[in-house]
C-alpha cells in the first residue's frame, strides 16, 4: 500500500486536482467575485470525514491588509449557491426575459413561437434535477454573467444569450415533413 500511495503522489499533481475538481465542480467558479472586485475561489476542507465547501476572496488568500477588507470574504458554497440558482429561476419567469429569449431566438430557430419558448423555459426545474453536477457547473456558466457578493447582498447578472442557448437546447429541433 505504501509504494502504491507515494506512485500517486509522484504523479502529475495537476492531473490529479483536475479529477478532484471534475468530480465536484464549484458551480461559481470563476464567476464570484467581492464588491471591490477580487475573486472567489473555491475552497473545502474535510472534517470528521464530511466536506465543507466554500468560496474565498482572493485579497483574505493573498494576505491583503485587514483593514482593506470589505463586504464578506468567506461564504458557505452551498448557501451562495443555493440563491445563485433561486435567482436565476424567479428571473426565468419574468416575461421581460422570456420576451428577450423569444427574440433572440428568432433568428437562429425560427421554427419556435413564444409559447414554445415559454413551455422550454418553464421545463428548467425538471432539467436542473436531471443533471450531474458537472453538468449544472456548464449550464450556470452558461446562464450566469457575474455574481457581486457586497455588504448589502447579492448581485448576480445573467447572460442573455445564455438564455437563448438554454431554450434551444430545451425544445428539440422539428422535423421537416417531406
Amino acid at each position: 500500500m505504501w509504494d502504491a500511495v507515494h506512485a500517486v503522489l509522484k504523479g502529475n499533481t495537476h492531473a490529479r486536482a483536475g479529477r478532484t475538481r471534475a468530480a465536484a465542480p464549484a458551480l461559481l467558479r470563476g464567476l464570484i467575485f467581492t464588491q471591490t472586485g477580487a475573486a472567489m475561489t473555491p475552497h473545502h476542507t474535510k472534517r470528521k470525514g464530511k466536506r465543507y465547501c466554500y468560496y474565498t476572496s482572493m485579497d483574505v488568500i493573498r494576505g491583503r491588509p485587514k483593514a482593506e477588507l470589505r463586504g464578506p470574504q468567506r461564504l458557505p458554497a452551498a448557501m451562495v449557491e443555493d440563491v445563485v440558482i433561486a435567482e436565476v429561476r424567479r428571473m426565468l419567469r419574468t416575461p421581460e426575459v422570456v420576451a428577450r429569449t423569444a427574440r433572440a431566438l428568432r433568428n437562429e430557430r425560427p421554427d419556435l413561437d413564444e409559447n414554445t419558448v415559454v413551455a422550454s423555459i418553464g421545463q428548467f426545474d425538471d432539467m436542473w434535477a436531471a443533471l450531474i453536477p458537472a453538468e449544472q457547473a456548464r449550464v450556470v456558466q452558461l446562464l450566469v454573467s457575474r455574481v457581486t457578493v457586497g455588504e448589502d447582498g447579492m448581485d448576480i447578472d445573467l447572460r442573455h444569450d445564455g438564455l437563448g442557448a438554454l431554450a434551444s437546447l430545451l425544445t428539440p429541433e422539428t422535423e421537416d415533413a417531406a
